[in-house]
């Protein structure tokens, strides 16, 4: 059964447009560049609603059943900024000597 040239020609021409574009968006989520935009973008992020979290509570942290403020619970969001600051900042400098050679 024979095919239509032209039919045969434009599949071609649209399985290379996706080809390309799927090679784009590799390229793209590989990139040291992009990677560590989004690494800083997720901090900020988290930074951002631990924040706001802390705002909503007036930084006296939640209270108790018997009225007392438990500061202790803010202290685990804390140490995760600082983990990904610093897991951030980490992945920042290996990109930069990777690329510095």
């Amino acid at each position: 059964m024979a095919r239509d040239p032209d039919a045969i020609q434009r599949e071609i021409e649209q399985t290379r447009a996706e080809l390309a574009d799927t090679i784009d968006a590799i390229a793209d989520r590989l990139s040291p560049k992009r990677a560590a935009a989004r690494g800083s973008q997720a901090v900020k992020a988290q930074v951002s609603s631990v924040l706001h979290h802390s705002e909503n509570h007036s930084g006296a942290g939640p209270l108790l059943a018997d009225g007392s403020s438990d500061q202790r619970r803010l202290r685990p969001d804390r140490v995760l900024i600082a983990v990904g600051v610093v897991a951030a900042i980490g992945v920042g400098i290996g990109f930069w000597r990777r690329h510095r050679r």
